[in-house]
């Protein structure tokens, strides 16, 4: 709790990260642990060792009762599209936003459908320009009502009736060949066709939801060396990992803090990580930003 601040409509990741190198003749991509991700805040608020990949479908509708999610949007890939976690988000209080494919093909698509005989539309275009990749990529966001949906879906999926349906297309032309390639993507979300700001909002959870990748998964193998942590304990493998995640979130906010205080771009986490090395400075900094 300290180290959370206060998002309207924070987005919370939820995915599942494989420890390769604690794999086993049974194993063979090694453990998994699930976690749910502010990717505002930059903290992982809970996870749990699960093991196998399909068994996150059993666990991430139990976590979500020990976790207080109100009024934050839950977003999470198509294989946590299952209607008892959408109930038990709207429950708690949370709203969602869940990327549907071909493991649920009537619902996929029955979506694709709506996109093209759509006749409400509100249609957000978001263009981003990396010159350093050698390439341009145009981001789309159309939203749609949920009840443009069949009734057999909206009394499956709750807070969908009131809520949207999202194609996200990606577009890009790498400007040395001209070559061009586009990608659409299907989601289901109960925030409410009737917000101002519905496509914004919409867009805003699609992207973020890649924070658990980029900013989590991502710098946990590379700069924790989680990947290689060797290990056929299960407790200390959940307690190691849950130590580096808390490490990490208070690295996070030591970035913030420096950024608000500088307005420059914060040291790197392996720069911060070398820095705690020392206790004295370590102590220092935790006590600034959980006290």
């Amino acid at each position: 709790k300290p180290l959370l601040h206060k998002f309207t409509s924070r987005v919370v990741a939820v995915d599942g990260q494989a420890v390769r190198a604690s794999k086993n003749s049974i194993q063979k991509n090694g453990k998994y642990i699930l976690t749910f991700y502010d990717t505002d805040n930059g903290i992982a608020l809970g996870q749990k060792l699960i093991g196998e990949k399909h068994n996150e479908i059993t666990y991430a509708a139990d976590m979500v009762e020990g976790l207080d999610l109100r009024g934050s949007i839950v977003t999470a890939d198509a294989l946590h599209t299952q209607e008892k976690f959408a109930a038990k988000l709207i429950e708690q209080g949370a709203d969602y936003c869940l990327a549907v494919k071909q493991n649920q093909k009537t619902l996929y698509y029955d979506i694709q459908l709506c996109f093209v005989d759509r006749l409400e539309t509100r249609t957000l275009e978001i263009e981003k320009i990396e010159l350093g990749h050698g390439r341009i990529e145009t981001r789309r966001i159309s939203v749609s009502p949920g009840n443009t949906l069949k009734a057999d879906h909206l009394k499956k999926w709750i807070g969908l009736d009131e809520g949207t349906i999202i194609k996200a297309t990606t577009e890009i032309v790498d400007k040395t060949t001209g070559q061009i390639s586009s990608l659409d993507r299907y989601f289901i979300c109960s925030l409410n066709w009737f917000n101002t700001h519905i496509a914004e909002q919409c867009a805003r959870s699609v992207r973020r939801h890649w924070g658990i990748e980029n900013d989590l998964h991502y710098v946990l193998d590379v700069d924790f060396f989680q990947d290689r942590t060797q290990c056929k304990n299960a407790n200390y493998l959940q307690n190691r990992t849950l130590l580096h995640k808390w490490a990490l979130g208070v690295i996070r906010q030591a970035q913030k803090e420096e950024e608000n205080n500088t307005g420059k771009t914060a040291k790197s986490v392996k720069r911060y990580m070398a820095q705690f090395n020392a206790p004295s400075i370590a102590l220092d900094a935790l006590t600034r930003i959980i006290g």
